[in-house]
């Protein structure tokens, strides 16, 4: 190695570790050249170059507690470069699974039992809910799209069995009812069920913050590369009624809540955190890396 490339090598290490340490908690997400096999299993060797992470911060009700038997849950992550996509992978175990939504019927999809990915693709934190200006747009965000909310719902098949349809919910920006399917958002989906253990594995396309729910276009698909930071996080809503109208009992993140930020419920009667379905700068940080 020459002198000089030994400098530029020390500079890469050097910029490198300056970015992580400005992010301790930053989740890397490793890049793989080999797209997943979408049945459900997750067995397939691409799983084994990322390591899991847990979904156990109770952030409904604000630092209660739930049984193993209850509920647990983790998930992986990796990207392609190739297909452009970020791949998941979600294993979790609820004791009773609620499903049963309607798309278009409701807008309570938050009450069942659905798996949740937050993504804030040039991680720019802020609020996500409307299309909102002046004050409103303080409280509720000046772009829905400036991060985007992705609430699974599935109805379960047979045990042992495997389904690709699903339903990908989230508010378009124009009021409480504009309520999306941005199921094409998940190009790639499988769902199992094995006993109590619900495995989810799906690809995801990652858009700008231009993206426009009326004119959906490919143009504003965001560009995956090495070193690229996003704002991420995945949650599952837990609703423990067999019967009856749903309701969400638990709410459970993969990062922690901060605690200047939880809130009184009034519906609930309780403190939760429960910030990052509005609010991007909740979310965790994800770095884009190579092997």
């Amino acid at each position: 190695m020459t002198r000089k490339s030994y400098l530029v090598l020390l500079l890469i290490i050097f910029t490198t570790k300056i970015i992580l340490a400005e992010q301790p908690d930053t989740l890397k997400i490793l890049r793989v050249d080999k797209s997943p096999v979408f049945d459900g299993k997750a067995t397939d060797d691409v799983w084994s170059k990322a390591a899991w992470i847990s979904i156990d911060q109770v952030w409904m009700p604000w630092k209660g507690t739930l049984s193993a038997t209850d509920f647990s849950g983790r998930f992986k992550v990796l990207w392609s470069k190739k297909t452009n996509l970020l791949y998941f992978v979600a294993e979790i175990t609820d004791d009773l699974f609620r499903d049963g939504f309607v798309y278009g019927n409701a807008r309570n999809y938050s009450d069942y039992d659905i798996f949740e990915v937050f993504l804030d693709p040039d991680h720019s934190g802020g609020m996500h809910v409307f299309d909102e200006t002046g004050e409103n747009g303080k409280l509720w965000g000046t772009n829905a799209q400036n991060a985007f909310t992705y609430h699974i719902s599935v109805n379960t098949p047979p045990d042992g069995k495997m389904t690709h349809r699903k339903t990908v919910e989230d508010i378009a920006g124009t009021s409480w009812t504009d309520i999306r399917n941005y199921s094409d958002h998940l190009p790639d989906f499988a769902f199992r069920k094995k006993g109590s253990t619900y495995t989810y594995e799906f690809s995801l396309k990652v858009y700008k913050d231009t993206y426009k729910p009326d004119s959906p276009s490919e143009n504003d698909r965001d560009q995956l590369y090495a070193g690229k930071i996003m704002g991420l996080a995945t949650a599952y809503c837990d609703d423990d009624h067999a019967t009856g109208m749903p309701i969400r009992d638990n709410f459970i993140g993969s990062v922690r809540g901060v605690e200047s930020a939880i809130e009184w419920d009034v519906d609930r009667k309780e403190y939760v955190f429960n910030q990052t379905w509005k609010n991007a700068s909740y979310f965790g940080v994800a770095l884009l890396v190579n092997n």
